[in-house]
């Protein structure tokens, strides 16, 4: 059974989103190129206030504490001084989950193996969900809960979690990478109808990777069916739509109907 996961990207081209602007802060979460079979990588958030007019990819944690409280500039210097506590502690989890997993390591606080990584990266997360519930960033530990339980393949627990990103994010970039997620999660637990349906309804997304990914596993998907007819019209909308995309290119030496 092949997994479905997020790599760090190394090649291929970065998603981008259009600048938004909104009289209060706005997050604006920018995803990493993702890649069939591998591991789930960080997705990068920042809020940008209405004054901001360029856009820059936060990716390193360092940028992520930075960019959260110094976007905040507009608040009083106690608020910002909140703000900036809150980015840190936030990124105290997020060093977790991104922290290098060194199996024969006997440094004290570095992982030996994946499992004790993630499982440490739930318990932060929920920690600092559980202290700062109305915070703009408790959405986000929300998503990096599900998305450490998807590493521990704990689907059940993971789509927990994504139901809880869907139903409070008021971002719709947010809803959709949960969706996605979803989605896989449930294609995993062999809960095929409803992956199905799921696929289907973010298919027409505007996020180019969302979109392709979706058509081209559920063209794979009705291919496993032996629904040729049905797979072909995914794969036609795939190739029609997203010509150059990974997913495209990927399905010409894969979905052979």
């Amino acid at each position: 059974m092949a997994t479905y996961c997020f790599k760090r990207y190394t090649v291929g081209h970065k998603i981008k989103h259009k600048p938004k602007k909104s009289k209060e802060e706005i997050i604006e979460v920018v995803e990493e190129e993702v890649e069939y079979n591998d591991q789930f990588v960080d997705i990068a958030n920042k809020a940008l206030n209405s004054t901001i007019k360029y856009k820059y990819i936060v990716y390193a944690l360092i940028v992520v504490a930075i960019g959260i409280a110094g976007t905040l500039a507009f608040m009083d210097s106690s608020k910002k001084s909140k703000s900036a506590a809150l980015s840190e502690e936030f990124a105290v989890a997020l060093s977790v989950f991104n922290a290098e997993v060194i199996p024969n390591s006997e440094a004290d606080g570095q992982f030996k193996t994946s499992k004790e990584k993630l499982t440490k990266a739930i318990e932060e997360f929920k920690s600092f969900n559980s202290a700062h519930r109305d915070s703009s960033l408790a959405v986000i530990s929300k998503l990096y809960i599900a998305n450490s339980y998807f590493g521990l393949s704990d689907y059940d627990n993971a789509i927990k979690f994504y139901d809880e990103v869907i139903a409070s994010s008021k971002l719709n970039d947010l809803k959709e990478i949960a969706s996605l997620k979803k989605a896989i999660s449930l294609k995993e637990k062999k809960n095929i109808d409803k992956s199905i349906e799921i696929f289907k309804a973010i298919k027409a997304s505007e996020n180019t990777y969302i979109a392709s990914f979706s058509l081209y596993t559920l063209a794979e998907i009705y291919k496993d069916k032996k629904d040729v007819k049905t797979a072909k019209t995914f794969l036609d909308e795939l190739n029609k739509k997203y010509s150059s995309s990974l997913y495209a290119l990927k399905a010409k030496s894969s979905i052979k109907l």
